[in-house]
């Protein structure tokens, strides 16, 4: 276990032993009582420092009603209070898995599927405007019969144009991908 031990205040001389002997004396109890209630041993240590620097403020005012060690647990005490009701109110830390998965796309996933976007986009493009209309409404989820009243046809022609329109697609897809590579 390491030592801890306080600076003196400027208030307070250096050659004021009693401070630094109650300090010394005193600093492994306070590490003590700070682990038994703090878990992350970092945490730990920094409850020790704090209740050292209150011992350390404090000790002007310490009018000997009690032993030193009373009055060194007491304020350890208080600062433990402290530690606990703030501790309290802030929400639990948990660790982070490795193959923790995003809810959103990554950057490397929205160029995916802008250049697959594009690349479609290309290939659409290339059709026969009477198949590109439907083509284009079926790749926005419309239903044939919305595409029917959209573009003033019978739903059995918007069928026959998408079934068109997907068997040319796949072909230049099929065309292009063996072509470029991707």
């Amino acid at each position: 276990m390491t030592e801890i031990v306080a600076p003196a205040p400027a208030s307070l001389s250096l050659a004021d032993t009693g401070l630094q002997r109650i300090l010394r004396a005193y600093a492994p109890m306070c590490h003590r009582l700070a682990a038994s209630h703090e878990a992350n041993p970092e945490v730990a240590r920094d409850l020790a420092q704090d209740i050292l620097v209150a011992v350390w403020r404090a000790w002007p005012s310490f009018r000997q009603q009690c032993s030193e060690r009373t009055y060194v647990a007491r304020i350890a005490q208080y600062r433990i209070a402290t530690h606990i009701h703030r501790a309290v109110r802030e929400p639990r830390l948990a660790p982070l898995s490795e193959d923790l998965v995003a809810r959103e796309a990554t950057p490397e996933d929205d160029a995916i599927r802008n250049d697959e976007r594009a690349f479609l986009t290309a290939h659409v493009r290339q059709l026969p405007i009477s198949l590109r209309e439907v083509a284009v409404l079926l790749l926005e989820g419309f239903t044939p019969a919305e595409i029917a009243d959209t573009l003033g046809l019978t739903p059995n022609a918007v069928s026959i144009r998408g079934l068109r329109a997907r068997e040319l697609l796949r072909a230049s897809l099929e065309i292009g991908a063996a072509g470029e590579p991707r």
